[in-house]
C-alpha cells in the first residue's frame, strides 16, 4: 500500500515564533503609545472645557483663564503638565497654548512625539 506524504496542517514553529514576535512588538508600543494618547485626548477635554463654559462664565483676564486651567488640571488628576502650558492675552484675546514633549522608543530607535494644542477665548 502507497501512502501519501501527509500535507502540513497548520504553521510552523518557525512562522509562530515570528507572528509572537510580531505581537510582542506591537503590544510594546501600545504600552508607551496609549497613555500618550489618552493623555492627549484629556488635554483636548480640558481645552473644550474652558472654551465651553466661557460662554457662560466669561474670562476677564489671563490669569483668571490660568486658575481654571489649573483647578481643570488638578481635577484631572494631571499636575504634571503644570509647566506645559502658556497663557497670554492680546488684544483682549486670551490663548492658551500646551506644549509638551514624549518619547516612544521602538527599540530599534527613540522616537520623540510633540504635542501642541491650543484655544483661543475671547
Amino acid at each position: 500500500m502507497n501512502r501519501f506524504p501527509v500535507q502540513q496542517k497548520g504553521a510552523s514553529a518557525f512562522g509562530n515564533i515570528v507572528m509572537l514576535a510580531i505581537l510582542v512588538f506591537a503590544v510594546y508600543v501600545a504600552i508607551q503609545y496609549v497613555p500618550q494618547l489618552m493623555e492627549s485626548k484629556a488635554i483636548d477635554s480640558i481645552l473644550q472645557t474652558i472654551d465651553s463654559t466661557r460662554r457662560t462664565t466669561p474670562i476677564s483676564s489671563a490669569q483668571a483663564a490660568e486658575a481654571r486651567l489649573i483647578s481643570l488640571l488638578q481635577v484631572n488628576e494631571m499636575n504634571d503638565m503644570t509647566d506645559s502650558y502658556t497663557v497670554k492675552e492680546r488684544n483682549g484675546r486670551i490663548t492658551i497654548v500646551f506644549s509638551y514633549d514624549r518619547e516612544l522608543n521602538l527599540i530599534f530607535k527613540k522616537q520623540p512625539m510633540h504635542y501642541e494644542k491650543s484655544v483661543i477665548l475671547n
